[in-house]
C-alpha cells in the first residue's frame, strides 16, 4: 500500500491504480489544463502525506509534471517507460494501458525532486560519457534513462532531470560505462 497520494491524469488512470493497489488514493488532474483548485489540493496533500506524480509518458504528461514540480516543492515522481504505456492498438499512450507489473516497477523507483538545487553534473560530464555530441549519444541516453527509470530525453533535458533528481555521477557510472 502506498502512503502517498498518487497524482494521475485521468479517471481511467485512477481506476487502473485502484485495480493494482486497492485502497490507493489519487488526485486526478483531468488532463493538462490543471485547475488552480487542483494545484492547491496537490500542495496540501504534499504537506500532509506526500504526493507521487505518476503521469503519462508523453508530451502533455511532461507539461503537467513541469507545472506541478514548479508549484509543489518536494514532489516525488515515478516514471513509466513509454513502451510500457502503449495501448494494444498502438494508438494511445497512458498509465491506464500499463500492466500491473510495469506500474509496480515504476513506483518502486520513485524520485524526490530537489528544489532549486544546482546539481553537480554538467553538460561536459554528459559529453565525456558519450551522452551528447557523438554518433551514439541518443542510444547511450536511452540506455541510461532506461537503467535509471527516467523518461527518454535529449541531452539538455537529461541534464535537467539528473540534477533536479539529485542523481550523482557515481550513480550514473554504476549503471553503465559510456565510452565514445
Amino acid at each position: 500500500m502506498l502512503k502517498e497520494i498518487v497524482v494521475v491524469e485521468g479517471v481511467h488512470d485512477r481506476q487502473k491504480m485502484e485495480s493494482v493497489f486497492p485502497g490507493v488514493e489519487c488526485i486526478v488532474t483531468n488532463g493538462s489544463e490543471i485547475a488552480d483548485e487542483t494545484l492547491v489540493l496537490i500542495r496540501q496533500a504534499a504537506t500532509t502525506r506526500g504526493v507521487i506524480l505518476f503521469l503519462d509518458p508523453d508530451h502533455p504528461g511532461r507539461q503537467i509534471t513541469d507545472r506541478i514540480v514548479a508549484a509543489v516543492p518536494g514532489t516525488k515522481i515515478a516514471f513509466l517507460p513509454r513502451r510500457a504505456a502503449v495501448s494494444r492498438d498502438g494508438r494511445k499512450v497512458g498509465v491506464e494501458h500499463a500492466t500491473a507489473a510495469d506500474i509496480k516497477a515504476a513506483l518502486a523507483g520513485v524520485y524526490t525532486v530537489i528544489g532549486d538545487r544546482k546539481g553537480d553534473i554538467t553538460i561536459a560530464d554528459l559529453y565525456e560519457r558519450g551522452l551528447c555530441g557523438c554518433r551514439d549519444a541518443e542510444t547511450n541516453r536511452e540506455r541510461l534513462c532506461a537503467k535509471l527509470g527516467l523518461p527518454k530525453s535529449n541531452g539538455k533535458t537529461l541534464l535537467k532531470w539528473l540534477n533536479m533528481l539529485d542523481i550523482s555521477l557515481e550513480r550514473m557510472d554504476d549503471h553503465e560505462r559510456f565510452v565514445k
